[in-house]
């Protein structure tokens, strides 16, 4: 299963703790969904993705996995997806549009490719998280400022927020933040440098300590 780094550090940082039930938007091959059910042993995590090939791989691994009965894949679109019941936690990692894309060009590839638009995804999180739930995502750091309106514009209220850097010669390259229905009085900023030297940074090990690879980095 490939593994991006995106991916590793929101699957490593969101909290679990005290979480029962959890929803994987756009799950790919599932590795956000498996590493919350190994972070949470009490967890049920539905998966859900319009791509029926990734959903097939994502069931597949789930059966594989240490806790196929706690897991769910299900072949749906964001824009229509409505669980039964509500959700301690929401995560994704959404697709990335370049800003610079005619919207015209932007809405033709969003067809194509079967994904919703930023708006849609976040009225799916709307829809199905718990009155007292969280929302994490993660986002390039140059769409930092429209995604935040995006989630502001649909009530949602900022709660923490993690910069993720390449290196410390670098600006921030991603932006993981967590969002939820009720005021923060207080939003939470951290930061985290991936590479320091020839290797990971020991943050970064830290953070990712649970899955990571020996010898990598």
């Amino acid at each position: 299963m490939k593994v991006s780094t995106d991916s590793l550090i929101l699957g490593s940082y969101v909290p679990v703790a005290g979480v029962c039930r959890a929803l994987d938007l756009g799950t790919g091959s599932g590795l956000l969904a498996l590493m919350l059910a190994q972070r949470q042993p009490m967890l049920r995590v539905d998966a859900i993705d319009a791509d029926q090939d990734a959903v097939a791989q994502a069931r597949e691994n789930f059966i594989a996995s240490p806790w196929p009965e706690r897991m769910t894949s299900y072949l749906a679109d964001v824009a229509s997806w409505q669980a039964s019941q509500n959700y301690d936690l929401i995560i994704c990692n959404p697709p990335y549009f370049p800003q610079h894309l005619a919207s015209a060009t932007a809405a033709r590839e969003m067809a194509r490719q079967g994904l919703a638009p930023v708006t849609a995804w976040l009225a799916c999180v709307l829809r199905n998280l718990s009155p007292s739930g969280q929302f994490y995502w993660v986002v390039p750091a140059a769409q930092k400022a429209p995604r935040t309106e995006a989630a502001t514009a649909c009530g949602l209220q900022l709660r923490d927020e993690l910069l993720v850097y390449s290196t410390l010669r670098k600006g921030p390259r991603l932006v993981i933040q967590g969002w939820q229905r009720e005021p923060c009085q207080h939003v939470q900023q951290r930061e985290l440098v991936i590479h320091a030297g020839k290797g990971y940074s020991a943050e970064f090990r830290r953070l990712t300590g649970e899955f990571y690879l020996a010898g990598s980095g």
